[in-house]
């Protein structure tokens, strides 16, 4: 079923690339009273800003200040464990979309989400882990201030390549948890507010605050056989956030941004994951995609799924193009 994602979104990228060349989008239509779009860009679901396992595209330098990670060889001085670069491309789509014609902020859609973080070793860019991560979901914005949404949350990961060659001298080549390749299949309800909206001043309507419940249940489905792998028994997951985004009155001086996430997995005895970022939006059209540089802070279980109950923390500086 991933591969058939991943080909859905492949040929809904190359199809949008035709329609942009006319003036005229093909794939939209009006429908009563709903203007309909086959494949959009504009999800009604916000995409988390401080969520680290979050369909994203961005590059990530890290410098580490803790891991049970310990790779001792002689890439890194001192056989330390310095740091990470981190390559996530991703992408998501909106498929037949909904919007009001009274309100076009209003609407249900298809979501269909993609990333696969690429994590390297500082210094020489051997890739540490792999990961896929996947989602299909219902999402709706009833309120221009409230926007849910259901979905189908998969998660895969894999070793990196300098594992396999026995090259690496670290407790890591002898944890058993290294072979049992973690697979999780979730279903989440999410919800998205923005409490400022009731200013009636959309300068002012910069916060958004939302969380999400998720949870596992053995089974079947269209996507194919669920799995929840090591622990078949750690069925619930938590997150939590808030995120500001200021823009100045100058459009050409673009703006700021700061944002707060903390997650909790019962795999992981409910032990906090909190991720802190802040930094500046360049200027381009506001409420549009945009491109952003900051500064990252986290501590929790560790970002390469393959090392879940191992714990990191680092301070990173990234580039990423919101999605």
């Amino acid at each position: 079923m991933k591969k058939i994602i991943v080909l859905t979104i492949f040929a809904a990228y190359i199809s949008s690339l035709s329609a942009q060349k006319d003036s005229t989008n093909i794939f939209q239509f009006e429908l009563n009273n709903w203007s309909v779009n086959i494949i959009d860009y504009e999800n009604i679901y916000p995409t988390y800003l401080a969520d680290p396992l979050g369909a994203r595209f961005d590059v990530s330098v890290q410098k580490m200040k803790y891991s049970d990670i310990d790779f001792f060889d002689s890439v890194n001085e001192d056989g330390g464990y310095l740091g990470k670069l981190v390559v996530n491309p991703g992408v998501r789509f909106s498929f037949f979309k909904f919007r009001s014609k009274k309100n076009s902020k209003l609407g249900f859609e298809l979501d269909v989400g993609i990333t696969t973080p690429i994590v390297m070793r500082g210094g020489n860019h051997d890739v540490i882990a792999v990961d896929g991560i996947y989602y299909l979901a219902f999402a709706a914005r009833p309120f221009e201030w409230l926007s849910m949404r259901f979905s189908k949350h998969h998660i895969c990961t894999h070793i990196g390549d300098e594992f396999p060659s026995g090259k690496v001298i670290s407790p890591i080549d002898i944890d058993p948890n290294m072979t049992q390749l973690p697979v999780r299949d979730d279903f989440i309800f999410s919800t998205a507010v923005r409490p400022l909206y009731f200013l009636r001043n959309p300068k002012w309507d910069i916060l958004n605050v939302y969380g999400d419940f998720g949870f596992f249940m053995p089974g079947v489905d269209f996507m194919g056989k669920r799995q929840n792998k090591p622990n078949m028994f750690a069925y619930i997951n938590l997150q939590a956030g808030a995120e500001l985004e200021y823009y100045f009155k100058n459009k050409y001086l673009g703006g700021v941004f700061t944002a707060y996430n903390v997650s909790a997995y019962q795999l992981n005895a409910f032990y906090p994951n909190q991720s802190l970022v802040g930094g500046y939006i360049l200027p381009q059209k506001r409420n549009e995609h945009k491109l952003r540089i900051g500064l990252n802070y986290y501590n929790g279980r560790s970002l390469s799924n393959q090392f879940y109950n191992r714990k990191e923390k680092f301070v990173a500086f990234f580039v990423a193009a919101d999605i």
